[in-house]
């Protein structure tokens, strides 16, 4: 007899994770593969709120840079004079790096994420 059996761990193991490198002043910083669920929650939580085409606050800009760069980085950036403006724009090309990469999500997940398990 066989179960279905998913095997999320398996998953973590061989999925590719090539980070996301963003250059700014003259260093680069790497970003994961793909963001933080808890990040996605709030972005669609504001998105929610405010509607689509609106303007993201600056508070939720610079948690969010926080959440995805690390603070440290955010304060690398400011020490080099960003503006929220520069901010806001950093933060839109990383979702439309991450939201070009979710299209082609099928073919970087590893096969054999889903496994068959034998019972006993």
């Amino acid at each position: 007899m066989t179960d279905n059996y998913i095997d999320f761990d398996k998953y973590l193991e061989e999925k590719e994770d090539k980070p996301l490198i963003i250059k700014a002043f003259g260093k680069e910083y790497k970003l994961p593969s793909s963001p933080k669920l808890s990040i996605m929650e709030k972005l669609i939580e504001l998105r929610n709120q405010k509607g689509k085409k609106s303007n993201i606050p600056e508070e939720e800009i610079i948690a969010m840079i926080d959440a995805l760069m690390g603070k440290e980085a955010r304060k690398e950036l400011s020490k080099e004079g960003i503006e929220i403006d520069g901010l806001e724009w950093l933060l839109l090309q990383i979702w439309e790096k991450y939201n070009s990469g979710k299209k082609e999500s099928g073919k970087k997940n590893p096969p054999n994420s889903t496994l068959q398990k034998t019972g006993d």
